[in-house]
């Protein structure tokens, strides 16, 4: 077996989908044992070409949809841009598009490698498959499984092994990852969005936020009794670097929802009978006849103001509240202490004495 190149393509729902009973469909349990709520949602299929491999992966249900197409192709001696060339007019052909129909940013790729490689075999493989002269392979780990190998690698993973089942098991959750890291970015931007205009919109991307999250995130979606598996998933997704995705989204969720609980507070201070209400009373904005305390009994309609009294706010209201004031001061002075009482009283000016004034002569 000779070394072979696999590419993603996370396609943009706007513009393509997998077609509808694509290939022939893997049992999912056998492909990767994941949790029930992601067995149900995920698909995964595969379709053979003379000089390719071509497996479709789907994971979630909408809103959080993502589908994915990979490209399995002997690597050969072309070099990686002219075999992104060939891979995308492969698929352009398959989905029947013309234009661009994936995310460039998630255009990332896998390496599937033979065993027994001499270490320049393996940097020559490494650098035609990257596009990159010096690959620096220093700062690559690699991880030992029982039948295979896999190394993290910038934007994708490198696989040694002979068995075609472990590198599609390998496929499989590398796409999971690609997925988790799509739809968590695009819901803190959206979250982001959304904060500045607020309302049923905030709520509902909030709501289905946290429907994600609850449902469908696993920090490591693989069954806990499959330990190997799981250790091979958190290598080869490391260069996705999740947990920092995740803290981020974790982060705008709870500011958004501390942002909806401070509208609401809002709301209900400013709503009817509340403060807002309250200050709108005082500025002159009556209560409508019957408002408080309910209609009275045949009592008559309101007379209709002319225009320019009924902005006109009344007088006796400052009245009532300095007179208010003033029965509260009263009210406070008589359980003050006497030797407060004595200094207030002696604080007070008292009037000069006057002389009295002489009774006129008879």
């Amino acid at each position: 077996m000779g070394a072979k190149v696999a590419l993603f393509f996370l396609l943009d729902s706007s513009k393509a989908a997998t077609p509808q009973n694509y290939g022939m469909q893997l049992p999912i349990q056998k492909v990767a044992p994941l949790y029930d709520s992601l067995n149900g949602t995920c698909r995964f299929a595969k379709m053979s070409f003379p000089d390719s491999t071509v497996y479709g992966l789907s994971y979630f249900k909408k809103p959080f949809h993502v589908d994915m197409l990979v490209v399995v192709k002997e690597l050969e001696n072309f070099s990686y841009a002219t075999i992104t060339s060939q891979c995308q007019a492969q698929l352009a052909k398959i989905l029947n598009v013309k234009e661009q129909f994936f995310h460039a940013d998630y255009l990332h790729r896998a390496l599937w490698l033979p065993r027994g490689l001499q270490k320049q075999e393996f940097v020559n493989l490494v650098s035609l498959y990257s596009g990159d002269p010096d690959p620096k392979l220093d700062s690559v780990s690699r991880l030992d499984a029982k039948d295979y190998w896999v190394m993290n690698w910038r934007e994708g993973f490198i696989f040694g092994g002979r068995n075609e089942a472990d590198f599609s098991r390998s496929l499989a959750l590398y796409g999971l990852g690609l997925a988790y890291h799509r739809v968590m970015s695009k819901a803190i931007n959206q979250l982001a969005q959304a904060a500045d205009t607020g309302g049923d919109a905030l709520m509902g991307l909030k709501i289905e936020a946290g429907r994600f999250r609850a449902q469908y995130h696993f920090d490591n979606p693989v069954r806990p009794s499959h330990t190997e598996l799981a250790d091979v998933y958190n290598h080869m997704v490391k260069s996705l670097r999740l947990p920092a995705v995740k803290a981020e989204f974790d982060l705008k969720l709870e500011a958004v929802t501390a942002l909806t609980q401070l509208k609401q507070n809002r709301s209900r201070l400013g709503g009817e009978g509340g403060l807002g209400d309250l200050f709108r009373r005082d500025h002159g904005d009556e209560p409508a006849a019957g408002a408080i305390g309910g209609a009275t009994r045949g009592a008559m309609p309101p007379v209709p103001k002319h225009k320019s009294e009924s902005h006109t706010p009344r007088r006796r209201r400052p009245l009532l509240w300095i007179l208010l004031l003033l029965a509260l001061l009263a009210a406070g002075y008589w359980y003050l202490p006497g030797e407060y009482k004595q200094q207030l009283s002696d604080a007070v000016p008292k009037p000069a004495a006057t002389s009295p004034v002489p009774a006129p002569s008879q």
